[in-house]
């Protein structure tokens, strides 16, 4: 049988016992509130530039050429698609467009940005302004400029030919 002073020392136990499941249960409270409220500053932050991808779309930056015009769009548009909370705005879409160009296309967009335009917070706008800069509708002039670059490369001598005609019809 347990003495008085056994027993008490027994309560006095159990009674450390339940003040520190108290306060662990307190802290543990504690910190469900503070993963709920960081999840949700997680969930409602805007993206920054430390979340673009590490690389630009390809290895070649835009530099005007126009017939790559039609092809870095899509290619945006693709990626923009795949990374939804990165480019959950249109300063980041055009941000990203910005840091993909080089040379004229470059010096171009320069001045929109030093002067902060309005077209940088929308998407649309930049496009539409981007493809008066760059694009060139003329198929003329984009057969021949196609038309110096074509080389026969891998392509057999068929395919060669057939390209290297096509252009030449188109250029006429």
């Amino acid at each position: 049988m347990a003495t008085a002073e056994q027993v008490q020392e027994l309560v006095a136990a159990v009674q450390s016992l339940n003040m520190e499941v108290r306060n662990l249960n307190q802290e543990m409270q504690n910190f469900k509130t503070e993963n709920t409220v960081l999840r949700q500053l997680v969930a409602n932050r805007e993206p920054h530039s430390s979340d673009l991808p590490p690389m630009p779309l390809s290895s070649r930056k835009f530099d005007g050429t126009s017939r790559h015009l039609k092809e870095l769009i899509e290619a945006c548009n693709v990626h923009f698609a795949f990374h939804p909370k990165t480019f959950s705005t249109d300063l980041s879409k055009v941000d990203f467009v910005i840091s993909n160009l080089t040379g004229n296309t470059l010096a171009w967009a320069n001045p929109v940005v030093t002067t902060d335009e309005p077209v940088l917070r929308d998407w649309r706008a930049f496009l539409e302004r981007f493809k008066q800069a760059f694009e060139r509708p003329d198929i003329r002039y984009m057969a021949c400029e196609e038309l110096l670059e074509v080389h026969q490369g891998q392509m057999d001598l068929l395919s060669y030919i057939t390209k290297f005609k096509q252009l030449a019809t188109e250029s006429n």
